[in-house]
């Protein structure tokens, strides 16, 4: 029989009575469930991989770190990891040397169109180098044509080995310096370990000196000594080498006009002083960039205290994968899409969503392109081994195929410190 609508409101008003009572308990469950499984992954990965004394750690493979360094931008840290590696880049454009031949180049300070495909391109190189596995026919394809575009420089002089050591240090250290900054946690012994063997690994693939650091002839026991000892290097050559320069200041400008892109014009300025809060003060001198005012410090360092509480204690753990692995395309084989659009969108697939979704409706409101409306984009997606400049397109087929021999032939098994 039909219970009465009197009946009914009778029952809903006796459920909201109850209400609180019941929030309490509801409560101290949901928090007692994110204190239990807050710290779940890195546990089970330690205890799984039996990762628990330094004897253990200095004996971590390249595939066992792979593992750990993909849960860490996919799971616990995307967003930080992400943000730092990009920033790790941005942060190199503060010392001459390297900011003159990127100026020389007008491949960042030129027009829009080159300044973008060349951060699509530094992005896609970055990604199948590092989000690919160690010894991976994809991995393998981008380290070589990193090789062969760096080799035109290096063999003119023009990029210092210093610089190679510096940049390679900003990607190891960047990242684990904004999860001690900005996080619910830092990194365990486990997991800084696991980021300097893939960087050690993937350094010594990039041909980085690593003969400058002091330790070299000794040797290091394991991926924590070579940290230590590339964060003491790295910082001793901020001190002597990042100073103001106006090549630094036109790079600065340029990534500011790519960083600012999707906001209204009328917030560049608070786009702006946002960005130089998150600079050190060095860096922000060396990049002709004015300081922020006090309240923005004030206020960045409040937000980002209440985010940790919030992730520590109020948020439960990631559970789905966000990757940000390009895609292999559905338009021509061998081609890969980026999955995310930064100024201009490069090799990116038109989706509907990237079509019609609410980011590709504001774009349209600016007056912005999207993907598909211009073929120069390249919406077909891009070849590894064509990255880089226009016009060294198809250029250096010979040496990239050399190289990803040798590349096959080194592998990506082993444990890069097993050897001293």
């Amino acid at each position: 029989m039909a219970s009465s609508p009197s009946s009914f409101f009778t029952n809903l008003t006796s459920y909201l009575h109850q209400w609180p009572l019941l929030l309490p308990t509801l409560l101290t469950t949901y928090l007692t469930l994110t204190h239990l499984l807050r710290y779940r992954r890195l546990q089970t990965t330690t205890h799984n991989l039996n990762l628990t004394n330094r004897s253990s750690l200095s004996r971590m493979p390249i595939s066992t770190a792979y593992h750990i360094h993909n849960y860490l931008i996919s799971l616990e840290f995307p967003s930080i990891f992400s943000s730092a590696t990009t920033f790790a880049l941005f942060k190199t454009y503060g010392i001459p040397s390297v900011s003159s031949l990127l100026v020389h180049t007008n491949q960042i300070a030129g027009p829009p169109l080159t300044s973008s495909k060349r951060y699509a391109d530094t992005g896609a190189l970055l990604l199948e180098a590092v989000l690919n596995e160690p010894g991976s026919e994809r991995s393998v394809e981008a380290i070589a044509r990193i090789n062969y575009l760096h080799d035109r420089w290096r063999g003119k002089g023009r990029i210092k080995d210093e610089d190679m050591l510096y940049t390679l240090s900003l990607f190891a250290l960047e990242p684990m310096r904004w999860v001690r900054k900005y996080e619910w946690r830092e990194l365990s012994e486990m997991e800084i370990c696991a980021v300097g063997t893939l960087w050690k690994f993937l350094g010594e693939s990039l041909k980085v000196p690593f003969e400058l650091l002091p330790g070299y002839e000794k040797g290091w026991k394991d991926a924590l000594e070579w940290i230590e000892e590339m964060d003491v290097w790295s910082r001793a050559y901020e001190e002597r080498f990042m100073v103001p320069a106006e090549s630094n200041g036109k790079l600065a400008e340029a990534t500011l006009k790519i960083v600012l892109c999707k906001m209204p014009k009328f917030l560049h300025g608070f786009g702006r002083r946002v960005f130089a809060t998150i600079m050190e003060k060095k860096l922000r001198e060396a990049m002709l960039i004015e300081a922020p005012p006090p309240i923005y410090h004030k206020t960045f360092s409040l937000l980002i205290t209440m985010r940790k509480f919030i992730l520590r204690h109020l948020s439960l753990p990631r559970y789905r994968r966000l990757t940000r692995m390009p895609t292999p395309s559905h338009a021509m084989d061998g081609h890969f899409n980026l999955p995310k659009v930064r100024m201009h969108p490069w090799y990116i697939r038109p989706t509907f969503k990237k079509r019609w979704g609410p980011g590709a409706l504001l774009t349209r409101l600016k007056g912005g392109v999207l993907p598909g409306d211009d073929e120069k984009f390249m919406p077909e997606g891009y070849l590894t081994k064509e990255l880089g400049p226009m016009g060294l397109k198809g250029s250096g087929r010979e040496e990239w195929e050399q190289e990803v021999r040798m590349l096959k032939e080194k592998g990506g098994s082993g444990c890069p410190f097993m050897g001293f």
